[in-house]
């Protein structure tokens, strides 16, 4: 008969094989490779540079500004995914539950579309002549005022509101499978005593969903610093620049620029900065209480 320990570790091998083999290594090979100034199809000829890159990392003007413009992006993004997610679980509980669930079927499909899709759909809305984007700004006339994906100042936010488009669905699904866990006594109860629905959100609600917020703004927060595929088919990156995130950034190193040494650098930047702004929320989500 197989003891416990050797059983356990005999289930827990298959993990820990895709983790090896699918993280810690090409992590490793990505460290190791930022160590190297080096061009696509001349590896061979690879100069080792030690930890030249990352000086030149925060040397480089473009790499913090496309930093900045990605904690932007994150904290738009999300800021606005939270709230019409959680405010429309919140909504659909209010109403009969039949209705709820075609509502709640209807508005999680964006999240069924591929970014570089979404990318693209929307690419087409923002068009200043045919986008319906501008179409119903016109009747406001609002048409003149907003820049959409032409001017700097309007290019992130712009590409925010695509993203909260395919992802707002993701809140509001765990945000309303966290509502199902609240006991409508509660409610009652608060109605009772005379409770309005404002009162019983802020006291009742959003305590009790701490920690599915927690989940999501960590699983959504994370999504959103790496975000790629969304501004590569809107933006690029531009106008200007005004789109660069990091993702894109070391893509245009990697493979316009053929630097793949200082890509690989801008890429484990990347995962230090999340490790960095994430890692205090990774560490409350295993914590007892909030």
């Amino acid at each position: 008969m197989i003891r416990r320990p050797y059983l356990a570790m005999f289930l827990i091998l298959p993990a820990v094989t895709v983790v090896i083999f699918a993280m810690l290594i090409p992590l490793g090979y990505g460290l190791v490779m930022s160590l190297f100034d080096y061009k696509i199809g001349s590896e061979t000829s690879a100069t080792f540079v030690f930890l030249k890159n990352y000086v030149r990392f925060l040397q480089d003007p473009l790499a913090i500004k496309s930093l900045v413009i990605t904690l932007a992006f994150t904290g738009l993004a999300l800021s606005l995914e939270l709230l019409l997610g959680v405010g429309m679980a919140v909504l659909l509980r209010s109403i009969p539950e039949r209705w709820a669930r075609i509502l709640g079927a209807f508005y999680s499909m964006p999240l069924l579309v591929s970014p570089i899709i979404v990318g693209l759909i929307w690419r087409y809305m923002y068009d200043p002549t045919f986008g319906v984007v501008y179409y119903v700004l016109s009747w406001f006339g609002l048409d003149s005022v907003f820049g959409g994906l032409e001017k700097p100042g309007w290019a992130l936010f712009s590409v925010a509101i695509a993203d909260v488009w395919e992802t707002t669905p993701f809140v509001l699904i765990v945000a309303s499978a966290g509502l199902a866990n609240i006991p409508k006594e509660l409610y009652e109860a608060a109605r009772i005593d005379g409770a309005n629905a404002l009162y019983s959100l802020m006291r009742i609600t959003l305590p009790l969903l701490k920690k599915v917020l927690l989940v999501v703004i960590i699983i959504r927060g994370t999504d959103a610093f790496r975000v790629f595929d969304i501004i590569y088919a809107l933006t690029g990156g531009g106008p200007g620049n005004s789109t660069l995130s990091l993702s894109i950034y070391a893509f245009q190193k990697g493979f316009d620029q053929y630097e793949m040494g200082y890509a690989m650098t801008i890429s484990i930047m990347t995962m230090a900065a999340l490790v960095v702004v994430f890692a205090p929320l990774m560490k409350k989500s295993y914590g007892r209480s909030l």
